[in-house]
This record gives C-alpha cells, structure tokens and sequence, in this order.
C-alpha cells in the first residue's frame, strides 16, 4: 500500500477540469469560507477525510505556510473551489488554527500543457511534490496576497 506522501506526489490519473469561478474572488471565497467553516475544528476536517500530511512549511523573512490536512479522495484533475484538496493550519503550541486552504493537482493527473487555474489564477509548479498548487489565504489576511504561497501574518513553523 502506497504512503499518503507517494499518493500525493504520484497522482492519479483523470481527464483535466477546472470549474470556474462565478462572479468576483470575494463572492467565491465566501462559498469556500462557508464550505470550511466547519473545519476550523480538525477533529471534523478529518472526519471528512483530511489527514495530516508532509511537515510544517515556512520560508523565514517571508513568511509561515503551515501544516498541511489532504484528503487524498480529492487529489485528480478537476479542482472544485468549495471542496480544496488541503487545509491549512497554523500551528500555535499544542492548537491548530485554520489559516488557508490549497488546490492541488498531481502533475500525473493534469494532461494539458498549460497550468490549472481558478479564481483566473494559474497555479504554480510544485517540482519537489510533482503538483500544481494555489493557496487562497481566505482565514487569515495576507499582505502579499491572498493567493500567496507565504503569508507574513501566519507563524513560522515550531522551531523556528
């Protein structure tokens, strides 16, 4: 049986699609907000199939990333803006705090020469993961953006 690690880098293989965004970024983040309000509480993220996965990610003198919860059931070619492929959580002490969620897309899954996007964003190469991926800061305000990889307003990993 394959690790969630091997699962995420290796990818599944399914014809691409990107379902658009309706209206602005903020009225679509507001869907995505709604659709992860819940998960504020890990214990119902991974209920619904969200596991812990890969270690804490920070860049210093940029800024945290967090701990990443996949659900690997997601992880294909069709990237749904209310159901991302990752949660991410701050880690403070011994608590986790949403931050963010991602969109991903093994390498192996997407065929098409140009990258996913949504939010008329394209998502960026991930080479170490074999992925594209797209943050959306949408618990936590990002002066670099919101579709930032790094946000200088989240803690640097434990450690640090």
């Amino acid at each position: 049986m394959r690790s969630a690690a091997a699962l995420l880098a290796a990818g599944l293989v399914a014809a691409p699609a990107v379902q658009a965004s309706n209206g602005s970024d903020e009225s679509a983040l507001a869907g995505v907000r709604q659709a992860t309000a819940a998960f504020h509480d890990v214990s119902k993220a991974e209920g619904a199939g969200y596991g812990r996965l890969l270690p804490c990610f920070d860049l210093p003198g940029v800024g945290g990333m967090g701990q990443h919860y996949v659900n690997l059931s997601l992880l294909d070619a069709t990237v749904v803006a209310n159901q991302p492929e990752a949660l991410v959580y701050e880690i403070d002490g011994d608590r986790l705090q949403l931050v963010a969620v991602e969109y991903i897309v093994p390498w192996s899954a997407w065929v098409s020469a140009t990258p996913p996007q949504l939010y008329g964003r394209s998502f960026y190469r991930v080479d170490s993961l074999h992925l594209w991926a797209l943050h959306a800061w949408i618990w936590r305000p990002n002066p670099l953006g919101i579709f930032a990889s790094y946000n200088p307003n989240a803690k640097l990993c434990p450690g640090r």
